[in-house]
C-alpha cells in the first residue's frame, strides 16, 4: 500500500528579541550586574527603543533614533536600495553633543543616532539599600571574550528594584506596567518631601501645562503631572493629593497643594510617555532552534545588544559585541541562546536560561543546535573574534571566521568550547552575507545562506559536523581521507568526543575542485555517516559512484550530493551520487528513517521527476526524495511549491519520524529578492522567489 506524505511548511523570518517579551503588557526584566557592564551600573532594563541604567543614586536612560534602528534593520535583511546607497557614497553623519549642536563627521555605513541622560537624587543617602523582588525562576549568562575572568554567570532577573532610604523615610520603586519602566517615590512616615530633588544632566527638560518633557536628540519623553495619594487609615480608599513640578537649573522638585497626612504613606508616581516606538529593545534574529529530552526548546540568533553610555549625554554609538565587525558593515552581534521549558501556552512557557556567547572584537553566528541525552546544549557555529571562549587544547589561531562548536550544561554554564580553522574563511559558504551580497553565487543561493552547517550526535554523544573551508590549511587527522583543499571551497567533516576538551577524533576535507558544502545524519543500521549538500565539482566530486542514481553530474550550476563514509577508525569513503536536473540543484536536509533508508530535501530550477508519489504539486521547485541506503534506487521523489521559475522557500530544517512522515521548515519572502538563483530581474524574482502560490 502506498504511503501518503505529510508536508509541513512553516515560513518565518526569525526569533524576535530573544529573552524579552514584546506586547504591550510585558513586563521589563531589571537584570543583574556582576561585571559584564559599567561597575556604576546595579541593574540593567531594557524596553522599546532604549535602554535604562538604575545606579546607585539616580538612573540613566539610553535612547536610540527608531529611524536610523529601522534602516539598520532593513540594512541587515537584504534591502537592496540601502546597501546601493552605502555602495554609491559616503555618508554625512552627525554627533550630538549634550546640547544638540552637532558636529560633522565621515563614514560609510549607517550610524545609529543615540541619546543617554542621567537622572540623579540630589545628596542621596550613602546608607541606601537596594532591594530586587520578583525573582524570575531563569538567569541570564554572559560568555563573552576568553578570558574567565570578563565572564558573568547566574546573572539574576527581576520585575521590580526598590531602593530603600534614599533619603531618609522615603522610598523609590521602579517597575513596569504596559511594557514600560515606571517608577514610584514612596514617602513614608516621617519623610521630608521637601529633600527629594531630581538633578537632569544631557538634558534641558521644560515644564509645559503642568507636564515634564525631556527633548533629546532623537526623540522627546513626557512625564505626566504624577499621580500621587495615599491610603485612608479608617477606609482604606485611595486618597488623591493635588502635586505639580518645579524647575529650576535642571533640578526637578515636587510641591504639595493640598493637605496629606504626613503619619500615612505618601505616593509620587510619574509616568513616562515616550514618542516613539519600535518592535524590539535589541534587535534578535533566529538562526536555529531544537528540543530537549524533556521537551525544551532551545533557540539560538544573533543578538545587537547594546553598551552603557560611559558619559551623560548625547551619544553616537553602533551595537556593542563588536569592535570590528567581520561582515562589512558598521553593525556588530554576539550569539544569543535560550532555552524554554517544556509547555505550549504563553502561561506556563518559561524561560530556563538565555545566554551571550562571543568575543569582544568582532562577530558570532550559531548555525546548528543539538542536544545530548543529560540535556547539554552543543552549538555548531562561527566567529570572527579573536578572543571568543575556549577551553580545549585543540584550538586555531584566530584568522577572519573560524567554525567554533561550544557545549553549555542544563543551567547555561560552559561547559567546553573549541574553536577550529585555517588561515582562510571558515564555517562561511562562500561569503558573509552583506559583503557584495547582490545576486546569488556558486552555493549561496539565497539570503543567509552563508550560515550552512549542521551539527549532530551519536548514542555516545560523540559530537559530528558539516561545515566548509576555504583554508589551504584546514587542521585535518592522520586518518582523514581528504587532507589538502582542492577547490575554492570544500566541505569539512568532524568528529569530536563528548567533552570537546580534546583532540578530534576525525576531521577532513570533503570536495572536488569546485565548491562544496553542508549538512549530514547517521544511519541507525550501520552508524555510517552521510553527508548532503550542494558541489559545483562536476568531474571529481570524491567517492565511487558506480551503480548510484547519479553516476555523473546532471548539469547546472550546482547539483547536489550524497556521500557515504564508514564510521570507524578509517572514515573510508563507502560510496557518493550525484542528485540534480539540468537547473540549479542543492540538498539542504538528510535525514533517516528506523530502518536506515536516507531521505533527502532540497530546492530546484529544473524539471525535478515525480513517481510513486500520491502527493505533489505540478512544476514544484522545493523536492523529497527516499533513498536505498546503497544509494542506487530513489523510493518515491516529489516536488512541492507554487508552480514558480525558481524555489519559493530557503529551506532551514528537516525531519522524518518515526511513523516516516515528513516534516520542512523553511522562510521566503522581499528580502530574497535579486538573490535567488540568478533568475531574471529583479521584479521577476520578486515575484516568483517568495512564498507567494504556496499551496
Amino acid at each position: 500500500m502506498q504511503k501518503k506524505i505529510y508536508i509541513i511548511i512553516l515560513s518565518f523570518l526569525g526569533i524576535a528579541n530573544i529573552g524579552l517579551a514584546q506586547d504591550n503588557n510585558a513586563a521589563i526584566e531589571f537584570i543583574e550586574n556582576k561585571g559584564q557592564w559599567d561597575n556604576s551600573i546595579k541593574f540593567k532594563g531594557l524596553t522599546n527603543a532604549r535602554e535604562v541604567y538604575l545606579l546607585q543614586n539616580g538612573f540613566e536612560i539610553a535612547t536610540h533614533s527608531v529611524a536610523d534602528m529601522d534602516k539598520i534593520h532593513a540594512l541587515m535583511h537584504g534591502d537592496l536600495q540601502i546597501k546601493k546607497t552605502l555602495a554609491s557614497a559616503k555618508l554625512n553623519t552627525t554627533i550630538s553633543n549634550k546640547d544638540g549642536v552637532g558636529s560633522g563627521n565621515q563614514s560609510n555605513g549607517i550610524i545609529l543616532h543615540s541619546h543617554a541622560y542621567k537622572v540623579s537624587f540630589i545628596n542621596a543617602s550613602p546608607l541606601t539599600s537596594i532591594i530586587p523582588e520578583k525573582a524570575l525562576s531563569y538567569y541570564n549568562n554572559y560568555y563573552i571574550g576568553n578570558d574567565p575572568k570578563q565572564w558573568a554567570s547566574n546573572c539574576k532577573i527581576f520585575q521590580a528594584i526598590t531602593y530603600k532610604n534614599i533619603y531618609p523615610n522615603i522610598d523609590v520603586r521602579y517597575y513596569t506596567d504596559k511594557g514600560e519602566v515606571k517608577y514610584d517615590i514612596i514617602v513614608n512616615p516621617g519623610g521630608d518631601i521637601n529633600k527629594i530633588a531630581m538633578q537632569y544632566d544631557g538634558v534641558t527638560p521644560q515644564i509645559k501645562n503642568n507636564q515634564l518633557y525631556i527633548k533629546t536628540s532623537v526623540d522627546e519623553i513626557q512625564e505626566t503631572l504624577p499621580s500621587c495619594y495615599q491610603y485612608n487609615k479608617q477606609n482604606f480608599e485611595k486618597q488623591s493629593i493635588k502635586v505639580k513640578y518645579q524647575l529650576k537649573n535642571n533640578i526637578v522638585t515636587f510641591k504639595i497643594l493640598s493637605e496629606y497626612d504626613k503619619n500615612t504613606t505618601l505616593v509620587i508616581d510619574p509616568v513616562w510617555i515616550f514618542s516613539t516606538f519600535t518592535g524590539s529593545a535589541s534587535d534578535n534574529w533566529g538562526y536555529t532552534a531544537t528540543y530537549g529530552p524533556d521537551g525544551s526548546f532551545y533557540a539560538g540568533g544573533i543578538v545587537f545588544g547594546n553598551g552603557f553610555p560611559t558619559t551623560p549625554g548625547a551619544y553616537q554609538s553602533s551595537y556593542q559585541g563588536s569592535t570590528s565587525p567581520a561582515e562589512g558593515v558598521a553593525i556588530g552581534y554576539d550569539m544569543g541562546i535560550i532555552r524554554f521549558s517544556p509547555g505550549s501556552s504563553t502561561t506556563n512557557t518559561n524561560i530556563l536560561y538565555g545566554t551571550y556567547i562571543g568575543g569582544r572584537n568582532s562577530d558570532e553566528q550559531p548555525h546548528s543546535l543539538v542536544v545530548d541525552k543529560q540535556g547539554n546544549l552543543i552549538i555548531a557555529g562561527r566567529t570572527a573574534s579573536n578572543d571568543y571562549p575556549n577551553t580545549s587544547p585543540f584550538s586555531s589561531t584566530p584568522a577572519g571566521f573560524d567554525i567554533v562548536l561550544t557545549k553549555l550544561n542544563t543551567i547555561g554554564g560552559l561547559i567546553s568550547s573549541v574553536r577550529i580553522g585555517g588561515s582562510g574563511a571558515d564555517g562561511v559558504n562562500i561569503r558573509p552575507k552583506d559583503i557584495d551580497p547582490g545576486g546569488a553565487t556558486s552555493l549561496r543561493q539565497n539570503y543567509g545562506e552563508d550560515a550552512r552547517s549542521e551539527v549532530i550526535l551519536d548514542a555516545s554523544n560523540n559530537i559530528y559536523l558539516a561545515s566548509c573551508t576555504q583554508s589551504t590549511n584546514f587542521p585535518t587527522t592522520t586518518n582523514a581521507f581528504q587532507t589538502t583543499l582542492r577547490g575554492g571551497q570544500d566541505g569539512v567533516i568532524l568528529k569530536f568526543s563528548s567533552n570537546l576538551n580534546a583532540l578530534p577524533l576525525f576531521s577532513s576535507y570533503l570536495g572536488g575542485d569546485g565548491d562544496d558544502a553542508y549538512v549530514l545524519a547517521l544511519n541507525p543500521i550501520n552508524n555510517d555517516i552521510y553527508v548532503a549538500g550542494g558541489t559545483t565539482s562536476s568531474t571529481n566530486f570524491p567517492g565511487d559512484k558506480t551503480g548510484t542514481i547519479g553516476p555523473a553530474y546532471f548539469g547546472g550550476t550546482t547539483d547536489g550530493f550524497i556521500i557515504e563514509l564508514n564510521n570507524g577508525g578509517t572514515f573510508n569513503v563507502v560510496r557518493s551520487t550525484y542528485i540534480g536536473t539540468t537547473g540549479i540543484d542543492q540538498v539542504y536536509g538528510i535525514q533517516f528513517d528506523k530502518n536506515g533508508f536516507p531521505y533527502i530535501m532540497g530546492t530546484t530550477t529544473g524539471n525535478w521527476p515525480v513517481f510513486n508519489a500520491k502527493y505533489s504539486n505540478p512544476n514544484g521547485k522545493q523536492f523529497i526524495v527516499k533513498i536505498r541506503p546503497d544509494l542506487s534506487l530513489a523510493i518515491y521523489s516529489t516536488v512541492f511549491g507554487a508552480g514558480s521559475r525558481g524555489p519559493n522557500i530557503s529551506p532551514i530544517a528537516f525531519l522524518v519520524d518515526r511513523c516516516e512522515n515528513v516534516y520542512v521548515s523553511g522562510w521566503g519572502g522581499g528580502i530574497n529578492n535579486g538573490f535567488i538563483n540568478n533568475l531574471g530581474n529583479e521584479q521577476d524574482v520578486y515575484n516568483r522567489g517568495n512564498t507567494f502560490g504556496l499551496p
